[in-house]
Parts: structure tokens; sequence; C-alpha cells
């Protein structure tokens, strides 16, 4: 059985196998309407109300979905930026850890130095940098806009799920 995954545009894997019968009846409701192309002001908007009438949680992988969705309509309606280093660091630390108070802990990290990062005040120093991405086993990799272009698409989005519909 293939394993069905909706992937973000940081490169997340979101498992879907556990998505119960009222998670998948809102994605496909998502779904419709994500392919009618909507605004993006008009999709953040709806799908987190849509959420809550459903009486899903804000903690579940439908809402991380939908979040990642609003973000490829952002970049494609050029609302949003693109995500950066800090927007794939985050994720990874949430991943691998469950929350940025357990990375700096684990890893000794400066809880302070992070948060001015991710608040856009500070910049990480290349040697930090890679200490970081070793605690985390990561590696950064430089690729060709255009392969960030495809990852960012909305066309991609819908072929993720479309899966989950199977």
């Amino acid at each position: 059985m293939k394993r069905r995954v909706f992937q973000t545009i940081t490169g997340r894997a979101l498992d879907l196998k556990w998505l119960d019968a009222k998670e998948r009846d809102f994605l496909a409701a998502v779904q419709a309407k994500y392919e009618k192309e909507p605004a993006w002001s008009a999709f953040a908007a709806w799908w987190p109300k849509e959420l809550q009438r459903r009486g899903l949680s804000a903690d579940s992988v439908t809402h991380r979905i939908c979040q990642d969705l609003e973000a490829r309509l952002g970049i494609a309606q050029g609302k949003v930026a693109a995500p950066d280093y800090r927007d794939y660091l985050a994720d990874l630390i949430d991943e691998r850890y469950g929350s940025r108070y357990r990375f700096c802990k684990a890893t000794g990290t400066d809880p302070g130095h992070l948060s001015r990062i991710f608040a856009g005040h500070s910049e990480l120093s290349l040697q930090t940098l890679q200490k970081i991405l070793e605690q985390l086993g990561a590696a950064l990799v430089i690729e060709p806009e255009k392969a960030l272009t495809e990852r960012f698409s909305q066309e991609r989005a819908v072929r993720a799920l479309a899966a989950v519909a199977q």
C-alpha cells in the first residue's frame, strides 16, 4: 500500500494515514474550494472558520495542510513571500523536537538568539547555521529556483490533496 503524505512547501511530510472521515470530508471541501483558485485573502478567511464549524482541532494535520495551501496561494498571487531559511529551520525544529524550547534545551542553543533570528532581528553566522543543521541531522542545499517554484506550486498541492480522497 502506498504511503499517503502531503508535502509542505518546506518539504515536511505530513502523514495522512490517520485522517478520520470527518477530516477527509473537510479536506475534500478544501480541495474543491482551492481548485477554483480563490483570492488568497478569501481562502485565508474561509478555511479557519470551516475548520472550526466542522469541530476540527487547530492541532490537527488538516490545519497544517490549510496553512500550507494558504501560503501557496499567497505566493502565487504575490501577496506572501516565499519561505526563507528561517521557515525551513522552524519546520525542522518543530518536526524533530516538538518546540523551539525543547530544541534549545537539548542542544544548548541560546533561546533568545534563536527567537531574534525567527523574528528577523538577527541572522545566523554560517558557523552557527552549520552547528544547528548538524543537531537537526540536516544539510544546506542550494538548488535552482525553478525547483523551488515547482515545490511552491498550487498544482502540486492539488495533486497531493487528490491523493487524500483516493
